[in-house]
């Protein structure tokens, strides 16, 4: 963005108008919350500020259109593997798993099967994780895959 900062708007404006305020150009996506925030894709960027929506905890991380959402989702595990407390199994080996996962697509190895193993693993976190940190962790995985599927499966080896 043209004018980082730190802004105040009415609640229930959009992201977009933020955006414009702090002048984004070429958004591809924007990560609101902080790490354990929503990652939103450029066409998301309409939806109102709100606890009920998006806001988290007020941070906004814009990524242009040079930026690959796999590696962002890998950074992000990977602060979170570096975050975790260690006590429950699902984020434990969860962000470990997901970790390997995400590498390999960021390789260009991905399979199939990659893609249900991370959708399976961002369930069981969310669902069974003690802390709220192993159930937010998993969000940046299951909305890049929900909003970049094809970068995903551009990434799958074949042959």
């Amino acid at each position: 963005v043209d004018k980082p900062g730190v802004y105040e708007l009415v609640m229930g404006s959009s992201l977009k108008e933020l955006l414009e305020l702090a002048g984004s150009r070429e958004t591809k996506m924007v990560q609101v919350g902080g790490a354990s925030g929503r990652m939103l894709p450029e066409k998301g960027l309409d939806i109102p500020l709100s606890y009920e929506t998006v806001l988290g905890a007020g941070a906004v991380t814009v990524f242009d259109k040079s930026r690959d959402p796999i590696e962002a989702a890998l950074k992000t595990m990977e602060f979170f593997r570096e975050e975790s407390c260690g006590k429950c199994a699902p984020c434990r080996e969860g962000t470990r798993v997901m970790i390997d996962i995400l590498d390999r697509f960021n390789k260009k190895k991905g399979a199939y099967d990659d893609i249900a193993a991370l959708e399976t693993l961002s369930n069981t976190m969310n669902l069974a994780s003690l802390c709220g940190l192993g159930q937010t962790a998993p969000n940046v995985v299951s909305d890049t895959l929900n909003n970049f599927r094809d970068e995903y499966l551009s990434r799958i080896k074949t042959g």
